[in-house]
C-alpha cells in the first residue's frame, strides 16, 4: 500500500518503510523540485511544464549512460509506478 504525503521525513536508503511500503512519500517530500512548487501551494501550467522538462532531461542522461538492459528495467519500473500513482488517484476519486 503507499501513502502520499505522510508529514515525517527520513533520509531515503531504501525504497521502503519499516513495515515494507513503498517510501513514496518521503522521496515526494524531500525532492527541491516538489518543495519549491509547493511553497504557495499552487501549482502553475509554468510549474508543470517545467517539471516535465526535468524529468525528460532526467531520462535522456540516463539513456545515455545506461545498458539497453537498465533502460528496459526502468521503463517497466517509470510504468508500473505511473499505474500506481493513476489507479491510487481513481481509487480517491471514487471514495469522495
Amino acid at each position: 500500500m503507499y501513502h502520499l504525503f505522510k508529514n515525517e521525513t527520513e533520509d531515503m536508503n531504501t525504497f521502503f518503510d519499516e513495515s515494507g511500503g513503498l517510501n513514496i512519500d518521503d522521496l515526494i517530500l524531500q525532492q527541491p523540485s516538489f518543495m519549491k512548487i509547493m511553497e504557495d501551494g499552487v501549482v502553475t501550467e509554468e510549474e508543470l511544464a517545467e517539471q516535465k522538462e526535468r524529468v525528460i532531461a532526467l531520462l535522456k542522461k540516463f539513456e545515455q549512460t545506461s545498458t539497453p538492459e537498465q533502460i528496459d528495467q526502468v521503463r517497466e519500473l517509470l510504468a508500473e509506478i505511473s499505474v500506481l500513482v493513476a489507479v491510487g488517484s481513481y481509487n480517491d476519486i471514487n471514495k469522495k
